[in-house]
């Protein structure tokens, strides 16, 4: 098992892998997210196997989704959140990371901002 902390979660990114499945408890504020694999970009690259990133005890959490009829965002209120079928894009900023990329259900663009939160990852090594 590798553990990655939040700087090396920075060097992630999950081509060709799907989401396997999200655990959200909104009111504990834990957010898993389990990737059927991810390719870690630290010293030449390492692919990596199943894995899960752990969000916790953020201050904010948002969830939009882009419409593209009609060319804008809507705010998914948490107890209608969808969850991602696959990482897309992956993007930190300062003390806030946003998750992106195609819902498993209605199938739209997805971004779930998260601010302020503890992070990690553990992965299975190939």
């Amino acid at each position: 098992m590798k553990n990655l902390d939040e700087m090396m979660m920075r060097s992630l990114s999950f081509p060709d892998f799907n989401v396997e499945k999200m655990e959200f408890l909104p009111e504990k504020k834990i957010l898993k997210v389990f990737v059927e694999g991810a390719w870690l970009e630290i010293d030449g690259g390492t692919a990596l196997g199943k894995g899960v990133l752990f969000f916790n005890d953020w201050d904010v959490l948002s969830i939009n989704r882009y419409d593209p009829i009609l060319e804008k965002w809507n705010e998914i209120e948490i107890s209608n959140s969808e969850e991602l079928r696959d990482l897309c894009e992956v993007k930190f900023f300062n003390s806030n990371i946003s998750l992106c990329g195609f819902g498993k259900w209605v199938g739209q663009w997805l971004e779930w901002k998260i601010t302020n939160a503890k992070m990690h990852a553990q992965f299975e090594t190939k």
